[in-house]
């Protein structure tokens, strides 16, 4: 099983991956790196950046950091197949930088080769504290959906930080009306897209810090591919 974790800048994705992978210890885990500008806080089997660093990218092309992500990731993937490694979960780190999966086709060529090497899903971070006014809530959904849609692979959506700040779906989505204008318009609409989600199954809720959560994310990832299950 491939995991690829996705989710803006500071939802926890490094928190998540090494704490994931060592809650999975009992299993055959992997954890390979794929953030070509950032070094990993846990011990990676493979890491991009043996390979690529945007800083040297930067130097070489004469570059600014978002260029030099972008040209990095389209390097990484002279390399992607040195990064596939087999197991009971391979879990993969990407970038926090959502464009990357969003816009370029170089991060969705990354996403496709990864899905082509046995069973995939994709696991959505989302920081609770953010997601709770019902204007960020609405933007992190449309988020959800179009990665969900462009990655051509299952994808959980997952609340992190919930030891910080609670989320309450019904609450969030009760404050809709409160805001005013054709933002408030803008986000009514954009609500919708949680059917591409799979908060309209389950909201599953974490603290990756804490290590709280984790079985419920275990069992989502299990459900994707099981028929018996709510996420099937």
């Amino acid at each position: 099983m491939n995991i690829v974790v996705v989710g803006p800048a500071g939802s926890g994705k490094s928190t998540f991956v090494k704490n994931f992978s060592e809650y999975l210890k009992e299993y055959n885990v992997k954890v390979v790196n794929l953030d070509p500008a950032s070094d990993p806080i846990y011990r990676a089997d493979r890491d991009i950046r043996e390979f690529v660093r945007t800083e040297d990218v930067m130097k070489k092309f004469k570059l600014g950091i978002n260029g030099a992500l972008l040209k990095s990731i389209e390097l990484s993937l002279e390399h992607i197949d040195e990064l596939m490694l087999e197991g009971d979960y391979i879990i993969y780190d990407t970038p926090g930088q959502m464009e990357l999966f969003l816009y370029s086709k170089h991060g969705l060529a990354m996403a496709e080769r990864i899905a082509k090497n046995d069973w995939c899903v994709c696991i959505f971070i989302i920081d609770a504290e953010v997601a709770s006014t019902p204007e960020n809530f609405a933007s992190i959904v449309a988020q959800n959906a179009v990665i969900s849609l462009r990655l051509s692979m299952p994808t959980i959506t997952v609340l992190n930080k919930c030891d910080v700040a609670d989320f309450d779906l019904k609450e969030v989505t009760s404050k809709l009306g409160e805001v005013e204008g054709v933002l408030g318009e803008i986000v009514e609409k954009l609500i919708g897209l949680i059917e591409y989600t799979t908060m309209r199954f389950r909201i599953i809720k974490i603290s990756a810090l804490k290590c709280v959560g984790f079985e419920n994310v275990l069992s989502a990832i299990n459900e994707v591919f099981c028929s018996c299950g709510d996420l099937s």
